[in-house]
């Protein structure tokens, strides 16, 4: 189905640009010219994957070939669970360096493609996403760091069905954006300052290519989400009942003064608004808009256990009683009381806490560029069982305890 991606030699040539290469094409040549801005500059091999992964190692002027040629892309599988297994593998096995490359590159439609089970990855055969899946996670927990970029093009081939036992489903996106199919680049490596580096540089030339943002879309799997600490508001809707008082200095995190009258044990809970910005960073920018990424995060209220030895001591109680997402603001709404008792009043202390829901299967643009039929056009300019390869991707050693926001509560009496 790549072919698809890449306008014949000297005809039909469907690209929006007047040079005539599609998106994809310009996408595989800048990976052969941004590796000229690392230092130092790593040289670059190219390797097919088909049934399995090539081990001949190409020059990088393959690029160019793959870039320009739909010949190029006559394979008959694709397994991506066998190349992500490869990733953390020497280039050459017998060869004097044992370790693996600086990077992994793997371009791809993101279809997994095989006719037999794989003992390797234990992959059934057909299109088997979640052990792709599985891989990706594997390499995660191994400490490498990786981020996966969705690129939309241009397309005018075929799509051969994975549903339908390899049947050829024609499908153009003539010059509609809105029918551009994807294509994806694994980007994966065991050191993550580098992979920083290269990834900055790879977005800011692909940013050029694309007409929309849209059409350049991330899913970092260890990058940072936020520059820094998290911006916190606060209202009361009975200032009578409760007073806040915010503390927070540039470059820490924000630690919040509540006060609750004594005369809530009678009255009882009152409640106050936290409304918390994050800054983000490009990554979850590219990843999509604040409220979507908002709307992936899981708050937590983690009260802090106080000295079991003190005796005679009463403390204020503080629950989460809802959660709204406005305008790249979460406004967290809190109650807060005093519990009939005896004892001398004392200070309560929590934190607030933001993760990844590991519930949550992935970036919502992941969810709108999936489909689970391959089997008539219509669905071209989605990708087969997408979601099911990439989702849940948070579920791996570097973001499980992440925290985005990490805040602190102090609660006395008024």
């Amino acid at each position: 189905s790549m072919a698809g991606y890449v306008s014949p030699n000297g005809r039909d040539k469907f690209a929006v640009a007047p040079d005539g290469l599609t998106v994809f094409s310009k996408t595989l040549r800048e990976l052969r010219n941004v590796v000229t801005l690392l230092s130092p500059e790593p040289s670059v091999s190219v390797r097919r994957v088909d049934v399995g992964v090539s081990d001949e190692l190409m020059n990088n002027s393959m690029l160019s070939e793959a870039a320009s040629t739909r010949g190029f892309y006559n394979g008959a599988q694709t397994d991506l669970a066998g190349a992500v297994k490869k990733f953390s593998e020497p280039l050459v096995k017998d060869g004097e360096n044992k370790n693996p490359p600086r990077f992994h590159i793997l371009v791809t439609d993101g279809v997994q493609s095989t006719k037999q089970y794989s003992p390797d990855t234990v992959c059934d055969k057909g299109s088997d996403a979640f052990c792709v899946k599985k891989q990706l996670i594997e390499l995660l927990n191994k400490g490498w760091s990786g981020t996966i970029l969705g690129v939309r093009s241009e397309f005018d081939g075929n799509v051969y069905s994975e549903i339908n036992n390899g049947r050829p489903v024609p499908y153009k996106s003539n010059k509609d954006a809105a029918r551009f199919r994807p294509f994806f680049l694994y980007i994966f490596s065991p050191d993550t300052a580098e992979l920083e580096k290269l990834t900055v540089s790879l977005k800011q030339r692909l940013g050029e290519i694309v007409k929309d943002k849209t059409d350049l879309r991330e899913y970092s799997l260890g990058a940072d989400y936020s520059t820094g600490a998290a911006v916190i508001e606060t209202q009361s809707t009975d200032k009578d009942s409760v007073e806040i008082r915010k503390e927070q200095k540039e470059g820490t995190n924000a630690r919040l003064t509540v006060k609750i009258d004594l005369d809530t044990e009678s009255e009882g809970e009152k409640q106050f608004t936290a409304a918390v910005k994050i800054p983000w960073t490009h990554h979850a920018e590219s990843g999509g808009s604040p409220d979507e990424i908002l709307n992936l995060i899981k708050w937590e209220l983690i009260q802090i256990p106080y000295n079991a030895d003190e005796k005679g001591l009463r403390f204020p109680t503080v629950k989460p009683v809802k959660q709204e997402i406005k305008d790249g603001t979460a406004l967290l709404t809190f109650s807060g009381q005093w519990l009939k008792d005896s004892g001398t009043p004392e200070w309560s202390m929590y934190r607030l806490v933001g993760k990844f829901d590991m519930n949550k299967p992935a970036l919502p643009w992941v969810r709108a560029w999936t489909t689970d039929d391959d089997t008539v056009s219509e669905n071209g300019n989605r990708i087969l069982y997408l979601e099911s390869s990439l989702g849940n991707l948070w579920r791996n050693k570097s973001l499980e305890n992440y925290a985005l926001t990490d805040a602190c509560i102090r609660v006395y009496k008024k």
